[in-house]
This record gives structure tokens, sequence and C-alpha cells, in this order.
């Protein structure tokens, strides 16, 4: 998959797009990473959530090397508990939860303090001195992916590794044009692979723990194996999924939502001129029949049938099929 050169088609596709059409495309896609990198987590983000994660993935765009500060600020960004922000690497133990009680209930233990930040520093030269002979989708995965099973903070780990892989892609100039992947879509979409690549490695670590209840979310943790486990663990299956995503994100997602754009405002123009409605009730009007393939519901047309002519509802649809016509 890496010789279909994703990222170089990504390139080139946004570069075809008018501007207009790349402005919100752009605006969907960074909206959508966003929803749904919480979405994983099983979190709506609120509207100042949601701005705040934005912002931080148009960070991904600038020159900015990974040290721990930066990484400190990044997890202050995108937790709004003030209890939960972190100041430094964690200094404690972490562990992920399954639901279930006492040590069963313990599903992946990341490693410990000392040994996570040793690993993180080396993460960070990684991503600060990207080897030129590794392909960047590749390089962006093992980052990610060794980010989250590093754990380095006690919250936010997940959404920091998402951000880490558009941000490794953006700093080896793979992704141009402001341009940011709706990857959190596919990995929501196939949750239960990408939580199989997780537990690929989280249960084959968790081995070699043994954990002892003590009492309501506390636990005695001694580790019974190498460092090694952590240091030297095989991305392959990381890489593979990613790749995938990547390729669905940009030649379904990226290229539905500018098909959509592009019919919508043509749609919006030709009715435009032909009747003489409100902006809003034509441009929600557009919106309901894009959605339902073409067609206004008949509850729309009850909604709206004091407020539109009643001739504009098989207007909407004539134009609809006009243009999926002239696609084919």
């Amino acid at each position: 998959m890496l010789d279909e050169d994703l990222l170089q088609k990504a390139t080139e596709f946004t570069e075809s797009l008018p501007k207009d059409i790349l402005n919100r495309t752009l605006a969907w896609a960074y909206l959508h990473e966003t929803r749904d990198s919480y979405a994983i987590e099983n979190e709506a983000p609120s509207e100042d959530k949601a701005t705040r994660f934005v912002n931080l993935l148009k960070q991904a765009h600038s020159p900015r090397k990974l040290d721990e500060d930066y990484l400190v600020d990044l997890q202050n960004a995108v937790i709004s508990n003030a209890f939960s922000q972190a100041m430094s690497f964690r200094t404690e133990q972490n562990y992920l939860s399954n639901g279930l009680r006492g040590a069963l209930g313990v599903s992946y233990v990341p490693p410990a303090p000392e040994l996570s930040r040793s690993l993180m520093e080396h993460l960070m030269v990684l991503a600060n001195q990207q080897p030129e002979d590794t392909d960047p989708l590749v390089l962006a995965s093992i980052v990610s992916f060794g980010f989250v099973f590093v754990h380095p903070f006690m919250d936010g780990n997940g959404r920091l590794s998402r951000f880490l892989f558009h941000q490794i892609l953006c700093q080896r100039g793979a992704l141009q044009n402001g341009l940011v992947l709706p990857v959190s879509i596919v990995l929501r979409q196939n949750e239960s692979e990408y939580l199989g690549v997780l537990q690929a490695f989280s249960e084959q670590a968790r081995q070699y723990w043994d954990v002892t209840y003590i009492d309501e979310n506390q636990f005695q943790f001694e580790f019974k194996g190498h460092e090694a486990l952590y240091r030297y663990w095989d991305g392959t299956h990381c890489a593979e999924f990613m790749a995938r995503a990547t390729k669905q994100a940009i030649e379904q997602h990226l290229k539905e939502e500018t098909v959509f754009l592009t019919r919508y405002d043509e749609i919006y123009r030709r009715i435009d001129q032909s009747f003489d409605i409100p902006n809003t009730d034509l441009s929600r009007l557009v919106m309901f029949c894009l959605d339902q393939n073409g067609r206004i519901s008949n509850h729309r047309r009850k909604q709206y049938q004091y407020k539109v002519p009643e001739e504009i509802f098989d207007a909407l649809e004539q134009a609809y099929r006009i243009l999926v016509n002239e696609d084919i």
C-alpha cells in the first residue's frame, strides 16, 4: 500500500480543488477529526473543547520540535479539567481498565515512570530527527502508537497520539495545503480492528505484570519482564492499519465531502436563480435534499409549505438528478 503514494495523491487532490471548496473541505476535516477523536473515547466535546482541539491540529503544520514542555502544553490544551492537567511527564504508575473489579479489571499497564521518561526521550529523538529512508506513514504510525503504549500522561494520551500522527506527517512535509486527514472517522468506524491492533501489544505486556488489588482504584504493580518489551516492539500491524485508514480517509471521506460541497453550491445556484426565497431556508432545503440522496421528504415539504413556493421541492429534486447524471 505504501507504493500507492497516498500522501502525494492527497496533495495533488487538494491542489486541484477551487480555493473555496478546499477551505470548506479543510474546515470539515478539522471538525470531524476533532469530533471523532473524542468519540473514540466515548466523549462528545463541548464547543470550547472542539475549538481547542481544532487549534491543536492546526499546530501540526507549524515547525516545532517535540520536547516535554511542548507535549505538556498540548496535554493541557486537550484536557479541560485543571486537576488532570499535567506539569510534566507522569511520576506515578498508571493503568487502563476494562471495567471489571479487582486485578482482572486492569487491562494494560504502561511502563513504570522512570522507563516511561527514557522511552519518551528516545521517541522524541525519533520524531525530531526523522530517518529519511523511512516512509512518513510508517514513521507517523510508530510515533503515534509508541506514544500511546508509553502513556506518558495520566490523561489525554489517546487524543495526543492521534495528533502526533498528523504532526509527524506535517513536519516531514508529507501533508500540504493545511490538510488534516480525517483518520479518526476511519478508526471509529473500524473500532474493533483499531482496538485489536492496540490489544495485540497491551495483552502481551499485561502478562508480565503482577497486579495486586488493595482497595478501590488502588493497586500494587510489579513488573516481571524486561524493559525491551516496551523498547523494541513490532509496529508492522500498526503501520499497515494506519496506511489503510489513510487511504480510506483520502479516497472516501475527503473526496465525498468535496463532491457534497460542489453539488451543494451548484444546486443552490440553480434554485437561487429561479426562486426568491430566504438564504437560510434555501440552504437548509439543499442540505436536506443532499442528505436524502436527491429527495425532499414529505415531512420537510409539510415543514416548509408555508415558507417557500410548493414547486421548489420538485425543482430541488430535479436539480439533483441533473447533477448526478452529469457526474456519471
